[in-house]
């Protein structure tokens, strides 16, 4: 049994069958207060008894009509047992429909009352204890659809991280999911060599930025009173405005903010990549740009050095033919000398041929560049 006093209300016109019912009334545990009529026990309620002793026949309001006075107070709690000499199937249902929980005949003996008394308090503390349990899963639920509905802004968040391509445009999605949850709320982003400072507001004050500042050097989670600090490598987080009176939000919150801070970071961190990736395909596409203009210099450099050669060449033989008479050569020595020239010219010639096949290839490789920095599935030649 529980250790709260119990509370019995008697209420009888006759002080004979009074006296009876609190003489067997006598344990500690109870506290019994004794009523003449169901007017004075109506009077009473407010003192909020859990046990009604009524009995059936009394001058003014009898117990029927007391009891159905009690039940349209709102009244539920209270165990109402009926004593009547009368037990014909008609008390019986008036007491029912009365809002009456048990019934004893008079006269009763002491274990008969006892063992009603111990049954109504079972009954009472069973159904406190119910009550107790809906309450916690009423609690428990209404924490659940919290949860899931302060979840749902991170993942929104998430979501929309996704598309921010600046740092400037990561803290405004941040200031919207802070804004769900009611905070106001101070930002560091560190991009690379870019800090940025951001507030609810608009950009922060100079008093901000220091106490950002320090912010930075804390633990990665870090909570002083109604402060909350959130600390990754490219991120802090400062709340100032926590909800002290409801300690079970913080602590989800706290979760959340966690959360949705290592999302920051990790697109901060995707972000620097993205730069760095483009900055690198920029480089190469300056590179094949100076490597297609230079091939074609050099293109056009062999192109003009091939015709000198010939021009060269040429101008060699016609000279070397109109100085055999001056040299007194016979025609076996004049032959084998031009020949000798010719095949020299040939040697360059082909020498020549093999540099632009080699240039050629260069081409192919610098067009094949091209084709992969446009995005075409194009590959440069084995």
């Amino acid at each position: 049994m529980s250790d709260k006093t119990f509370k019995i209300f008697v209420v009888d016109d006759d002080p004979v069958a009074q006296m009876i019912t609190v003489d067997q009334l006598n344990d500690p545990h109870f506290e019994v207060r004794v009523f003449d009529t169901g007017e004075q026990c109506l009077a009473a309620l407010d003192q909020a008894p859990d046990l009604i002793l009524m009995d059936v026949e009394m001058p003014g309001l009898d117990g029927i009509a007391t009891c159905h006075a009690l039940r349209e107070t709102g009244d539920c709690h209270a165990q109402v047992i009926f004593i009547s000499a009368r037990n014909d199937l008609e008390t019986h249902l008036a007491a029912y429909d009365a809002g009456g929980n048990d019934f004893m005949l008079k006269p009763f003996q002491p274990k008969q009352l006892a063992q009603k008394v111990r049954l109504a308090e079972q009954y009472l503390e069973q159904k406190r204890g119910i009550a107790e349990q809906a309450q916690y899963a009423q609690q428990a639920a209404f924490s659940a659809m919290s949860f899931m509905g302060e979840q749902g802004t991170v993942i929104q968040f998430l979501r929309a991280s996704f598309a921010c391509a600046t740092p400037a445009q990561l803290a405004t999605a941040l200031f919207e999911a802070m804004g769900q949850y009611g905070l106001q709320v101070m930002l560091e982003l560190r991009d690379g060599a870019a800090t940025e400072c951001h507030s609810s507001h608009g950009l922060c004050t100079p008093l901000e930025q220091s106490i950002l500042c320090h912010a930075r050097e804390m633990d990665r989670i870090f909570q002083f009173s109604d402060r909350l600090a959130i600390n990754y490598p490219r991120i802090t987080l400062l709340v100032p405005n926590l909800p002290m009176d409801d300690p079970d939000r913080i602590g989800r919150l706290r979760d959340h903010l966690a959360i949705i801070a290592e999302g920051a970071e990790s697109r901060l961190r995707a972000m620097q990549s993205e730069r760095q990736r483009l900055a690198q395909a920029d480089g190469i596409v300056r590179a094949a740009a100076e490597l297609s203009a230079t091939l074609a210099a050099i293109e056009a450099k062999q192109n003009e050095n091939r015709l000198r050669v010939l021009e060269v060449g040429n101008d060699c033989l016609t000279e070397l033919e109109r100085n055999f008479v001056r040299l007194e050569m016979t025609g076996s020595q004049e032959e084998a000398l031009l020949s000798l020239a010719r095949s020299a010219i040939d040697r360059y010639n082909q020498l020549q041929h093999e540099g632009k096949s080699l240039s050629d290839r260069l081409h192919q490789v610098a067009a094949g560049l091209q084709g992969v920095i446009a995005g075409e599935n194009t590959r440069p030649p084995a």
